[in-house]
Protein backbone atom coordinates (compact mmCIF):
# COMPACT_ATOMS: atom_id res chain seq x y z
CA UNK A 1 0.00 0.00 0.00
CA UNK A 2 2.84 2.42 0.96
CA UNK A 3 4.10 1.90 -2.36
CA UNK A 4 0.70 2.56 -4.41
CA UNK A 5 0.88 5.99 -2.04
CA UNK A 6 4.42 7.03 -3.22
CA UNK A 7 3.42 6.60 -6.75
CA UNK A 8 0.36 8.20 -6.77
CA UNK A 9 2.87 10.96 -5.39
CA UNK A 10 5.27 10.83 -7.82
CA UNK A 11 2.59 10.86 -10.87
CA UNK A 12 0.90 13.43 -9.33
CA UNK A 13 4.30 15.70 -9.48
CA UNK A 14 5.46 14.48 -12.64
CA UNK A 15 2.19 15.74 -14.05
CA UNK A 16 2.76 19.33 -12.68
CA UNK A 17 5.84 19.49 -14.25
CA UNK A 18 5.14 18.52 -17.84
CA UNK A 19 2.01 20.68 -17.48
CA UNK A 20 4.27 23.35 -16.41
CA UNK A 21 7.02 23.02 -18.98
CA UNK A 22 4.54 22.88 -21.36
CA UNK A 23 2.56 25.60 -20.35
CA UNK A 24 5.93 27.69 -20.04
CA UNK A 25 5.92 28.87 -16.50
CA UNK A 26 9.78 29.36 -15.07
CA UNK A 27 11.68 26.33 -14.04
CA UNK A 28 11.92 27.46 -10.18
CA UNK A 29 7.79 27.90 -9.89
CA UNK A 30 7.57 24.26 -11.64
CA UNK A 31 9.90 22.65 -9.27
CA UNK A 32 7.97 24.92 -5.95
CA UNK A 33 4.79 23.48 -7.25
CA UNK A 34 6.21 19.91 -8.19
CA UNK A 35 7.17 19.34 -4.80
CA UNK A 36 4.16 20.89 -2.87
CA UNK A 37 2.09 18.43 -5.49
CA UNK A 38 4.66 15.64 -4.57
CA UNK A 39 3.98 16.36 -0.13
CA UNK A 40 0.67 17.24 -0.75
CA UNK A 41 -0.45 13.88 -2.26
CA UNK A 42 2.17 11.78 -0.15
CA UNK A 43 0.41 13.02 3.30
CA UNK A 44 -2.78 12.82 2.27
CA UNK A 45 -2.45 9.07 0.97
CA UNK A 46 -0.43 8.46 4.02
CA UNK A 47 -3.02 9.91 6.29
CA UNK A 48 -5.71 7.82 4.71
CA UNK A 49 -3.57 4.70 4.94
CA UNK A 50 -3.08 5.64 8.88
CA UNK A 51 -6.93 5.61 8.95
CA UNK A 52 -7.55 2.71 7.17
CA UNK A 53 -4.74 0.54 9.57
CA UNK A 54 -6.00 1.96 12.98
CA UNK A 55 -10.10 1.00 11.72
CA UNK A 56 -11.29 4.26 11.63
CA UNK A 57 -12.51 3.78 8.40
CA UNK A 58 -14.34 0.44 8.77
CA UNK A 59 -17.84 -0.02 8.59
CA UNK A 60 -19.82 -0.90 11.80
CA UNK A 61 -21.05 -4.50 10.65
CA UNK A 62 -16.94 -5.27 10.19
CA UNK A 63 -16.05 -4.06 13.24
CA UNK A 64 -15.99 -7.03 16.16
Amino acid sequence: MAQIIQTVAVGAASAVLAVGLWRDWGTMAVLKRAGIAYLGFFILGSLLLLMVRSGALQSRENRP
